[in-house]
């Protein structure tokens, strides 16, 4: 019936996991899909920062997912005073034949609101996937959920700090560093140890039981070596001694650390996840509830609001609001 969706997608959980219904929407219906982050775009430039790296983040994971499933798609931020009309200029642009929103219902009868706007105003049919169509909450899952928007966060604040125009000055690329190795220190107390339990029960189970999924975990598991090598690669950047490092080299390695982070994270949702909760058994369910919160507190995982290392890197205004 429909053959290009313009979906418009929102950082939030409800709308990640909407995003991925609205996805196989699309699969279902051989589509291919124009994806879109419509924001209004603040005027304190660090704000600007933090909104178009959230941006990139959700972007890049949708669209992650989306390849993974082998829908054909592109993925454009559009920030403006008017968000609403930009959606419905790139509707007209693209030759979208539907929109496909993924805020909640309610939101759609506010006048003024981008999805109010849009239903009034776009000339193509607008569906909405709201909190009906989006899968019950599974508490294993949900500590998965937890954990990455905790890292995402995290990188989120450093690319925006690393972004900000003192961040060449000496004194403030020294106390970067300083924070980035301590980050890096957190990362892999806090977020490594459940991705290694998460890899050994969750994709181990699926592994044995579903024929189907096994190349995407592979590859995953693939894309998951080679985002380890680019936090290696920053480690030792940050270690150098003073001067011997420029704020681009941190900020480039960085940037494709966190792109590998948010692709794996997209793949995952799009077919690993997706396979797992088809495939696995309540009681598989609990059993890895139990083992993912053993591996959030082993070791340092407990300490995961101590080492951030940002304490001493911050721009003293903006960058710190989503944290």
């Amino acid at each position: 019936m429909f053959r290009h969706l313009g979906l418009l997608i929102e950082p939030s959980d409800h709308c990640s996991d909407a995003a991925i219904q609205a996805l196989e929407f699309a699969f279902e219906n051989s589509a291919r899909i124009s994806l879109w982050y419509a924001q209004t775009l603040p005027e304190d430039p660090h704000a600007q920062a933090q909104c178009a790296f959230a941006a990139r983040e959700v972007l890049a994971r949708t669209e992650a997912a989306a390849m993974a499933m082998g829908i054909p798609c592109r993925v454009t931020a559009l920030f403006s005073t008017q968000p609403a009309h930009e959606v419905l200029n790139a509707v007209r642009l693209s030759g979208c034949d539907t929109i496909v929103t993924v805020r909640g219902p309610a939101e759609t009868a506010v006048p003024g609101s981008k999805a109010f706007d849009l239903r009034a105003l776009a000339t193509v049919p607008v569906l909405t996937f709201g909190i009906g169509a989006t899968p019950p909450r599974i508490p294993a899952l949900d500590v998965l959920r937890t954990e990455y928007r905790r890292h995402a966060a995290l990188l989120r604040q450093w690319l925006c700090v690393l972004s900000d125009q003192d961040a060449s000055n000496a004194q403030s690329l020294r106390a970067h560093c300083a924070g980035l190795r301590e980050t890096v220190e957190h990362i892999r107390s806090t977020v490594h140890p459940l991705q290694r339990r998460k890899e050994l029960t969750l994709y181990g189970r699926l592994r044995r039981r579903v024929e189907s999924v096994r190349a995407e975990i592979d590859e995953v598991l693939l894309l998951g070596r080679r985002e380890h090598e680019l936090l290696g690669e920053l480690e030792l950047l940050v270690a150098r001694p003073e001067g011997g490092v420029e704020a681009a080299e941190v900020l480039s390695v960085l940037d494709r650390y966190a792109q590998r982070v948010w692709t794996i994270r997209g793949r995952e949702e799009g077919i690993i996840l997706a396979a797992a909760r088809r495939h696995l058994t309540a009681a598989d369910w609990e059993r890895l509830h139990a083992e993912f919160i053993h591996a959030c507190r082993t070791g340092d995982a407990e300490k995961r609001a101590d080492r951030t290392g940002l304490d001493g890197a911050r721009p003293e205004t903006g960058t710190n609001r989503s944290l």
